[in-house]
């Protein structure tokens, strides 16, 4: 069977579960290599588009080890990739045995991409935390590598609290309130750019929400549940009652000027950013505080958002145990960590991928911007939110058609134009529309 049929039959039962029979059944996925151990040294290219530091970590593993060769592919860029690795998936040349992740997993599993590799991630995935298994798996399979998601925490404005007399806020309720009482001071609690939905997506994975689900051979969608209610109102409060700024990403230097004007009193993050304010930030350097995200009130146990993007093996990829004991090897030995160091500053990331990050979430620290707090208890906030990371937020067989209508909907309540309540309604039924013209199987969920 060739892969556009297989590709075709994907699309037309549209739904993972049922894509993943059909692509067992027609052999289009190939049986797993053996070991390369038992089959002599192997191959095998692996793309990416890092300029940086992998071609460091390619080497490393290289020269660790005699029975994987590993040829880094490199691509100008995510996009690059995308319509690449498409091209040669068209083609059933040249096809690559591993892909950092370029989209949501079921997407890729959907569009017979993605590989089952779970008999070989199975026996080692418990290096890998919680979060970033869910994130790689597809109704318990791995069809993903496990990719850790960089959790979210916040950062305040200690200044503004202390100037203020209040306590930073706990719960997304006290959140709404503390805002009311910094809008009297002419102070906005957090940012919610026009054009950036991720703050609804974030909190509605906090709170427990699930958009798409797979249910046997069909889609299940639902934008409208209760977890998502529980983020819409807390959004809402703040957009009704001004509590909010509205400060574009698409112009940096206003959106640093203004965080760091002292008329801001709350940013939510991820640690990879933390340097960006550092470097940007002149009047406030000092004065910020790393702390928890707030909770919903009620929460049964901590949790942070956080999604990531598996990369994954390719169908038509024949040695899957090479390809993934060189990623296994990339995720979690201490020489790839080293290779991946960043030659000009020094700094290397925090794997977020692994069940414990505790021993590098310090060193991440930039050395101004939090003032009085030590490092070590900001690496603390951070390895407590990429614990608690949820990981798994499913997005959907046609998340690349809905996002922007997502994003237009964000900015007309943005605009105080329409509720959030009515956008996430308008939204669900672009998806329906949207699924219905591509012949994909679905239910609207109650």
């Amino acid at each position: 069977m060739s892969l556009k049929t297989t590709k075709r039959k994907a699309l037309s039962i549209s739904a993972a579960a049922a894509a993943i029979g059909l692509l067992a059944g027609c052999g289009s996925a190939p049986t797993p290599a053996a070991a390369p151990t038992a089959a002599g040294p192997v191959t095998i290219d692996v793309w990416g588009w890092d300029a940086e530091s992998t071609p460091n970590v390619v080497a490393a593993f290289n020269a660790s080890q005699d029975k994987i060769t590993v040829n880094y592919v490199l691509q100008a860029s995510l996009k690059a990739t995308q319509t690449n690795f498409r091209n040669v998936m068209e083609s059933k040349k040249d096809i690559p045995c591993y892909l950092p992740g370029i989209g949501p997993i079921a997407t890729t599993l959907v569009n017979g991409w993605a590989q089952d590799i779970t008999q070989y991630v199975e026996p080692i995935k418990d290096v890998y935390s919680k979060g970033a298994q869910a994130a790689a798996q597809v109704e318990g399979k791995f069809f993903g590598f496990p990719a850790g998601p960089s959790a979210t925490f916040m950062m305040a404005n200690k200044a503004v609290y202390d100037k203020y007399g209040l306590a930073v806020p706990k719960t997304w309720e006290e959140f709404v309130t503390t805002g009311k009482e910094l809008k009297t001071h002419g102070v906005t609690v957090m940012n919610l750019a026009g054009e950036d939905p991720s703050t609804l997506l974030q909190m509605s994975q906090q709170a427990g929400a699930n958009w798409f689900e797979i249910d046997g051979d069909k889609w299940k969608v639902n934008l409208q549940d209760d977890a998502t209610m529980k983020a819409v109102n807390i959004i809402q409060q703040m957009v009704d009652q001004d509590l909010v700024s509205h400060q574009t990403y698409q112009d940096r230097p206003a959106l640093y000027s203004y965080f760091d004007s002292g008329q801001l009193a709350t940013v939510p993050l991820a640690w990879w950013s933390m340097a960006g304010y550092q470097t940007n930030f002149k009047t406030s350097l000092g004065q910020w505080e790393a702390v928890d995200v707030p909770q919903f009130k009620g929460a049964k146990e901590f949790v942070s958002s956080g999604m990531a993007d598996p990369g994954f093996v390719p169908v038509g990829c024949e040695n899957p145990a090479a390809a993934v004991e060189y990623v296994h090897w990339v995720a979690t030995s201490k020489e790839a960590i080293e290779a991946g160091r960043n030659k000009k500053t020094g700094a290397i990331g925090v794997p977020t991928h692994l069940a414990d990050v505790s021993t590098y979430t310090e060193d991440v620290v930039p050395d101004k911007i939090f003032g009085a707090q030590p490092a070590a208890e900001v690496g603390k906030v951070i390895a407590k939110a990429q614990n608690a990371a949820v990981g798994k937020f499913e997005r959907g067989p046609n998340y690349d058609a809905w996002f922007p209508e997502m994003q237009d909907q964000w900015g007309k309540v943005m605009a105080k134009q329409i509720t959030l309540k009515e956008a996430m309604a308008n939204v669900q039924t672009f998806i329906t529309k949207d699924l219905d013209t591509k012949g994909i199987k679905y239910e609207v969920s109650k």
